[in-house]
C-alpha cells in the first residue's frame, strides 16, 4: 500500500467528459459519490436502428461560480441506473445515476456519481469510498494535499 497516494479530506476534481472543475470533499462514510444538481429531467432516447431498446438520457444544470455569480453548465449524460440514498438527514431519496471520468489529483477513474439537491452543502461534489476504494487513502487532518488551494502557488 506504500504506493497509494494519500489525499486530503477536500480536493479539486476535474470531470473532463462535462469540463468541469469544482471542490470535492472525499467522505469515506459515504458509500456513493454525489454532485449537486440544481434541476434535472429524464428523458428515453428512441431506439436505434439496430433495433437495441430505448435508453434513458438525464439533463441537468451544474451551478459553479459563487452566488453572486453563478455560472450554469448543462450536461447530458446516459442514466446507468437509479438508486436509494439515504440524505444527510437519513432521509431515503431516489437519485438518477450517471457514470463519468473522475479526476483528483493522481486519481484517474471512472464512476458512477448520483445527481442530487446539496443546496446549503459546503460542497457541490461529494466523493465516496466506492469511488475511492483501493486508488488512494483519505488524510482527515489535511485538505488540499494533492491539488492547490485557490490563490496559492
Amino acid at each position: 500500500m506504500s504506493d497509494v497516494p494519500v489525499l486530503g479530506w477536500k480536493e479539486h476534481v476535474w470531470l473532463p467528459e462535462w469540463d468541469l472543475r469544482l471542490r470535492g470533499k472525499l467522505d469515506t462514510g459515504a458509500r456513493s459519490s454525489a454532485l449537486h444538481v440544481t434541476s434535472y429531467v429524464e428523458v428515453e432516447e428512441p431506439a436505434d436502428e439496430t433495433g437495441g431498446p430505448p435508453r434513458q438520457r438525464v439533463r441537468f444544470d451544474v451551478v459553479l461560480g459563487t452566488k453572486s455569480r453563478p455560472e450554469h453548465h448543462p450536461v447530458e449524460a446516459l442514466v446507468v441506473g437509479h438508486k436509494i440514498v439515504k440524505d444527510t438527514g437519513a432521509r431515503a431519496e431516489e437519485r438518477p445515476v450517471v457514470r463519468t471520468r473522475i479526476v483528483c489529483g493522481p486519481v484517474d477513474t471512472t464512476a458512477d456519481i448520483t445527481l442530487t439537491d446539496r443546496s446549503g452543502m459546503n460542497f457541490r461534489m461529494l466523493l465516496g469510498r466506492l469511488t475511492l476504494e483501493r486508488r488512494c487513502l483519505v488524510d482527515p487532518a489535511h485538505g488540499y494535499l494533492v491539488t492547490r488551494r485557490k490563490g496559492r502557488r
